[in-house]
C-alpha cells in the first residue's frame, strides 16, 4: 500500500496560512498595545476609533478588520491584561492550600508588579475594568476563607469591594507618587485586617518573602 504524500500545491497553501495567521496575530498585538497606551493615557470613554488608528500606525481598513467599537478595545486590553497577570500570579500560588495566604501573597504580587509595570498600571487604574478570571479567583478565595473560619465580613460583595477598591486607589497612588516597596506590604495588610484577619496571622503571612514571578507576564507593549 502506498501512502500519498502532501501535493508541493497543498504544502504551500499550507505554509502561506501559518504566514498570514503569524501576520494578523502580530498586527493585532500590535493594536492592543497602542490602545493599552491610549487608554492609559486619556481613560476608557475620551478616546475615538482615529487615536488607535493614529498610535498604532495602522490604515483604517486594516484596523476595522480586527476591532469596530472601542469598548471591543477596552475588553480585549483589559482581558489580555489582567487575565496574563492572573495566570502569572497562580503559577506561583496554586499550590497553597489556604486560602488566605493565596489571597495574602496575591495582592502583594498584584501591587508589586503595578510598581513595575506604570503603563500597565495607569490602564487598570483609568480603565477600572476587571477581567473575569480576577473576579473568580478573589471570589473563590475570599468565599473559601470565610468557610475556613478565617474571614469575618457581612458578605462576599462587600469583601470584594474591599479588596479591590484598597487595590485601585493604592494603584492610583502608585501611579502618581513615588511609594516604596513596603508600601505593598502595608496595603496588604490593611486589606487583611478589613476582612477579618487577626493581627498575629498577619504578621506571620506577611513575614513570608514574596515569590518572584517565574513565568514572565506578557505585555502589549
Amino acid at each position: 500500500m502506498t501512502t500519498k504524500r502532501p501535493s508541493i500545491k497543498n504544502a504551500v497553501v499550507g505554509h502561506r496560512t501559518r504566514v498570514g495567521m503569524e501576520r494578523r496575530a502580530r498586527t493585532q498585538a500590535r493594536i492592543l498595545a497602542a490602545a493599552m497606551r491610549v487608554f492609559a493615557e486619556k481613560g476608557p470613554d475620551a478616546p475615538v476609533i482615529d487615536d488607535f488608528i493614529r498610535e498604532a500606525g495602522v490604515a483604517r481598513g486594516t484596523f476595522y478588520n480586527y476591532f469596530t467599537r472601542t469598548e471591543q478595545l477596552l475588553v480585549a486590553v483589559s482581558r489580555s491584561l489582567e487575565d496574563d497577570l492572573m495566570l502569572s500570579i497562580e503559577e506561583e500560588i496554586g499550590g497553597f492550600q489556604d486560602p488566605v495566604e493565596r489571597l495574602a501573597t496575591g495582592v502583594r504580587l498584584w501591587l508589586r508588579w503595578a510598581r513595575t509595570d506604570p503603563v500597565w498600571c495607569a490602564f487598570i487604574v483609568r480603565s477600572r475594568f476587571r477581567g473575569s478570571l480576577v473576579e473568580r479567583q478573589l471570589t473563590m478565595d475570599l468565599r473559601d476563607g470565610r468557610l475556613a473560619g478565617s474571614f469575618d465580613f457581612p458578605s462576599i460583595g462587600i469583601a470584594r469591594d474591599l479588596v479591590v477598591g484598597t487595590i485601585l486607589e493604592a494603584m492610583h497612588r502608585t501611579m502618581t507618587s513615588p511609594v516604596s516597596m513596603a508600601y505593598a506590604d502595608g496595603v496588604a495588610r490593611t486589606i487583611l485586617r478589613g476582612l477579618g484577619l487577626d493581627p498575629q496571622t498577619i504578621r506571620r503571612l506577611l513575614a513570608r518573602p514574596v515569590p518572584k514571578l517565574r513565568r514572565p507576564v506578557r505585555t502589549l507593549s
